[in-house]
């Protein structure tokens, strides 16, 4: 049953890639652009649905949010180097492995 599938596949696209060479130039550069325009018509149309100022902002105070627990939680007074935090329990030798 699934070899049948696969062989109509094949035999479909050889059908659609024999037409598509027969075809001439113009009208084979039309075809090539519908996929691509279709795809860019969806995203411009489907992109405003979900990508809008509010969603933008929640993420960006959720990340700051995120990185201000992340600062209270190390309290051993490490040292911050822009958004790296070094603590000071690392400093000096590493604890000897079991």
């Amino acid at each position: 049953m699934l070899d049948k599938i696969f062989a109509s596949l094949g035999l479909i696209t050889c059908l659609v890639l024999t037409l598509h060479m027969c075809v001439g130039t113009a009208l084979q550069r039309r075809l090539e652009a519908l996929p691509r325009a279709i795809w860019r018509w969806l995203g411009r149309h489907l992109t405003w649905r979900f990508d809008t100022e509010a969603r933008r902002h929640a993420a960006r105070q959720a990340a700051l949010q995120a990185i201000n627990r992340a600062k209270r939680a190390a309290n051993d007074d490490g040292l911050w180097e822009g958004n790296v935090y070094r603590p000071k329990r690392f400093e000096g030798k590493p604890p000897k492995p079991h």
